[in-house]
């Protein structure tokens, strides 16, 4: 039985994948699609594959997607026991396909799509999107306290759903979440102590970052180990050590790794 902050295929283990490409990121492809049978029969789904030229990273992404979107969804479950009504959150748990010979994550659609977060540090802008930026942030630094500083959830993407009528489902709709995490326990997109690191560099706590009056904690240091942007960033799992701290590799908006003398931070903002 799925949790109440999770959204789900429900009992559609079929789809048909359509040709309209309805998204596109450096690494996937997002396809049109429509469930046959079960729950979701003839709603609309969207159907994510890998691009060839990066087939080789879908094996060590599928070994943890699952694993990620579960520990996101505990933390959403926590989130939503307190946080104020109408800021609910729901997190996709997807489940893969294998149609025409190709593995595909099949999800049920998100309309009116947006990117609040990144996993490299990249936040949006307020204005762009609206106030919800700030309620993920706060998610991702909830989830940071939550867990005694040992990972965040990021890389938020989704919509904020209002019920018009009644409001008593409004709520934010998230899929392809990441974790950093501090032993880099998440995958290809877990960018460890510096991923968490580059989003507390860029994050300023506001409204929502508070329980009863207590302030979250934050990591002692933190510093723009990335080149900030908006799209998902893979890191195989072979340079684990890059992301280590006391490794000063930082990384352009292409994961190349780099180098400076940054004793004293004064080259913040040098690339």
């Amino acid at each position: 039985m799925y949790s109440s902050a999770a959204r789900t295929n429900l009992d559609s283990d079929r789809a048909n994948v359509h040709r309209q490409i309805v998204g596109e990121g450096q690494f996937r492809l997002a396809y049109a699609g429509t469930y046959i049978g079960g729950n979701r029969n003839q709603q609309e789904c969207v159907c994510k594959i890998f691009k060839d030229h990066y087939s080789a990273l879908e094996t060590e992404f599928y070994a943890t997607d699952f694993q990620v979107a579960a520990k996101a969804i505990q933390f959403a479950e926590d989130w939503n026991r307190w946080c104020d009504y109408g800021k609910e959150i729901l997190i996709t748990h997807g489940s893969l396909h294998n149609l025409g010979g190709k593995k595909f994550l099949v999800e049920p659609l998100i309309r009116y799509f947006r990117k609040y977060t990144s996993n490299n540090g990249w936040i949006a802008d307020e204005d762009d999107v609206g106030w919800g930026v700030l309620a993920m942030e706060a998610f991702s630094h909830f989830t940071y306290h939550r867990s005694g500083g040992q990972m965040i959830v990021c890389d938020l993407q989704g919509r904020y759903r209002f019920d018009r009528f009644t409001g008593k489902t409004s709520r934010f709709e998230l899929t392809d979440v990441a974790i950093c995490s501090r032993r880099r326990n998440y995958g290809i997109t877990d960018l460890g102590e510096k991923g968490i690191e580059s989003f507390f560099y860029h994050h300023s706590c506001n409204q929502f970052c508070h329980s009863n009056g207590e302030c979250w904690s934050r990591p002692r240091t933190t510093k723009r180990w990335f080149e900030a942007s908006s799209g998902t960033s893979m890191l195989r799992l072979t340079a684990t050590n890059l992301l280590d701290t006391r490794n000063r590799a930082r990384f352009t908006a292409t994961l190349q790794p780099i180098y400076v003398n940054d004793d004293d931070d004064s080259s913040e903002d040098s690339w």
